[in-house]
């Protein structure tokens, strides 16, 4: 079984180098977008915290007065090509037609506008067209540090402060979508999750050798908000210290919700987790409230995805209508390097086509 992993691992690595030397050398073409573009995204699958990254980046450009658009895959989603998720004014889709995080995005900025394609290129020519009057100052690449068949001014590669990629490998062997050499493509490398526990030390060794701009952010919580009330309330306050808390998620990086939820104050041993973008079912839902009365439990918390997610059946959404339900409300906190961020950022969105 090793054996077999590692040689798909090989092969894996040989067509991702291939494939970034044909673009290297130009053989490969990048669309040049006439708005400028900012891409974020990983090295590794999943749980690195690009959304909460996108998200802040989204918040600083509208305090500028710059009208943004985000462009995503639209991963877990249950259709295909070029979709509309928000308007810059209103949203359209759930999270079934756009997927979870671009979902997300769009309902915490609808003043910006929201579009999912596979292929990023056709996005932005579905921007160009149907956007012409009131075309956006930058376009904000979600998870765009492989799609390099569209070009982009800065180039952001998020990090989990915890995972030096130098210890992992390459898919399907290891959570490595590429090589550690391609953080040279990057223009700035953003360390995410970064806690007062976090060993930065060997992390900042392996980045040492490509010499690029670090930033340094944490993950800051808001406090937990109720399903259907909308209520929110603060995590570690006396509402919610030392309360009994079944825990649910389908997210990348489960460990880290977890442990902050403990960490602020909850009570978690009894939790389940599915994998990255799960589409919750009928018998999903029934194992959460047969466990939540089991346990003799006070609330139900997931993540913030995880809702969207739950929202977009309204059946399955309804079920849950009588237990104390709530998703961890999150926002992001640069506290090493957001003038250099800042200033980057601001550079970009100045460039006129």
């Amino acid at each position: 079984m090793n054996l077999h992993l590692y040689l798909a691992s090989w092969l894996y690595g040989g067509a991702v180098a291939l494939r970034n030397w044909l673009f290297d050398k130009g053989v490969l073409k990048s669309f040049h977008s006439p708005i400028p573009v900012v891409s974020v995204g990983n090295l590794t699958v999943g749980g690195a915290g690009k959304t909460p990254f996108v998200d802040w980046i989204v918040k600083h450009y509208h305090r500028e007065g710059k009208r943004v658009a985000i462009i995503s895959r639209g991963y877990g989603r249950r259709t295909r090509g070029v979709m509309l998720v928000c308007d810059g004014a209103l949203v359209r889709v759930s999270a079934n037609e756009a997927g979870d995080e671009p979902l997300m995005l769009a309902w915490r900025n609808p003043h910006a506008i929201v579009i999912v394609a596979e292929k990023r290129v056709d996005g932005v020519r579905f921007l160009l067209e149907k956007f012409s009057s009131r075309l956006p100052d930058v376009i904000l690449l979600d998870d765009g540090f492989q799609h390099r068949a569209l070009a982009r001014q800065l180039n952001l590669l998020v990090m989990h402060a915890q995972h030096n990629p130098a210890a992992d490998a390459l898919l399907p062997l290891g959570r490595l979508r590429e090589p550690l050499d391609s953080i040279r493509r990057a223009d700035m490398v953003l360390l995410s999750k970064v806690t007062r526990y976090t060993d930065l030390a060997s992390l900042e060794k392996t980045l040492a050798p490509f010499a690029k701009p670090i930033v340094k952010s944490r993950i800051q919580i808001v406090g937990l908000r109720s399903f259907f009330s909308g209520e929110l309330v603060p995590l570690g306050t006396q509402a919610f210290l030392w309360t009994w808390a079944f825990a649910f998620s389908g997210i990348g990086d489960s460990q880290t919700f977890i442990e902050t939820l403990q960490y602020a104050g909850l009570i978690v041993e009894h939790q389940k987790h599915f994998p990255d973008h799960h589409i919750y079912t009928e018998s999903d839902i029934e194992f959460i409230l047969t466990e939540t009365m089991r346990h003799g439990i006070n609330i139900v918390v997931t993540t913030e995805k995880d809702y969207f997610r739950l929202r977009a059946n309204e059946t399955l959404f309804n079920r849950l209508k009588n237990t104390a339900c709530f998703y961890l409300e999150i926002a992001f906190e640069v506290f090493e390097g957001e003038e250099m961020l800042k200033a980057a950022l601001n550079q970009v969105a100045s460039i006129k086509s």
